[in-house]
């Protein structure tokens, strides 16, 4: 209950400082309506980008009526810390949280109940609102634990990440089609944010990450000296067989500097709610993250941020368009029309 007590107040702060900048946004707290958006760990992609975009919807000053009453609430966005992927997909469709931030491979196996939702029908109504980027597997390991290869993991202590992730998810796949398994390493569950210290003392010899690039748990360690561990083309092609939304990609040389050029496997980052949600909110939803201060946000707030454009709205979607955004879709965008 403290937890809860402790978010309250802070969105109530930040109602408040709306009020004192925007005159438009004077209403009152019982006239809100939060709209969550589960992202991960601190220093992946998914939460700084989840922020922006929670930040270009509040400042579109949503309005929505309440089905059944005259009650119309404006929706105050916010960005939450959480697991990743696995986590999210559970929290939207047991109400918790509005929408997040997940893996097209996760999505997918949430909406046909597969691998790690398997036998549970009731993750299958979450819907996609947009594509927004490419994410790229990263190994992170430090340089002088000579780490060249996947198969160079085995009894190394690794960070996996943490359980309900869809970087932990995509590991155990990685390390499958390598003949190995979590047993093989020496595993530490743990979000980026908690291991750069533990990397800097060796006390671990890398972590691994399914995000954006550049993150920056990576450019924190450019100092201590790390390397990027490839994942071999063809391995990459071998997995994209078996799944068919995780294909082969490539971290380009100097986004982290003096790395050069490094094989992996990418999956696209979607934006998703739950089917129950309102056509109109999804509607308005979808018009804000799509607007131009939302866009312009994103470019100038983090370098993700500019591969987030709507000509690739619509790439890499796993699982059914949400109506709202589909109407959205259709009615502005003329080349979508004919999609899902």
């Amino acid at each position: 209950m403290k937890l809860f007590q402790r978010f309250y107040l802070l969105i109530l702060l930040i109602v408040i400082f709306l009020s004192v900048l925007f005159p438009s946004f004077s209403f009152g707290v019982d006239n809100m309506r939060l709209f969550r958006i589960g992202t991960g760990g601190q220093t992946g992609v998914y939460y700084p980008i989840g922020k922006i975009i929670a930040q270009g919807i509040t400042s579109t000053n949503i309005s929505i009526e309440e089905a059944g009453t005259n009650i119309t609430r404006v929706i105050i966005s916010t960005a939450q810390n959480s697991g990743g992927s696995l986590a999210n997909v559970q929290a939207i469709t047991a109400g918790e949280i509005e929408a997040g931030l997940i893996q097209a491979d996760v999505a997918a196996w949430a909406f046909n109940s597969k691998h790690a939702f398997k036998n549970n029908d009731k993750v299958r109504d979450i819907r996609a609102i947009a594509s927004l980027y490419p994410e790229k597997f990263q190994i992170v390991t430090r340089r002088d634990a000579k780490i060249n290869n996947v198969n160079d993991l085995r009894g190394k202590r690794i960070s996996v990440d943490e359980v309900g992730s869809g970087t932990l998810a995509v590991m155990r796949i990685i390390l499958e089609t390598h003949g190995l398994n979590e047993k093989d390493l020496k595993p530490v569950y743990l979000k980026p944010v908690f291991t750069h210290d533990k990397i800097v003392s060796n006390e671990l010899q890398g972590f691994v990450m399914m995000a954006g690039a550049p993150m920056e748990a990576v450019t924190q360690l450019l100092s201590t000296g790390i390397s990027l561990v490839p994942i071999k083309p063809e391995v990459a092609s071998m997995i994209e067989s078996k799944y068919p939304y995780l294909v082969p990609g490539l971290i380009p040389a100097d986004i982290y500097p003096g790395i050069p050029d490094t094989p992996t496997i990418q999956v696209h980052a979607l934006l998703v709610v739950n089917r129950a949600m309102d056509e109109e909110l999804v509607y308005k939803i979808t018009a804000a993250l799509w607007n131009e201060q939302t866009l312009s946000i994103l470019k100038k707030g983090h370098p993700q941020g500019k591969s987030i454009t709507t000509d690739t709205a619509l790439v890499g979607i796993s699982i059914p368009l949400h109506p709202g955004a589909k109407k959205y879709y259709q009615k502005h965008t003329n080349r979508f029309s004919s999609k899902q």
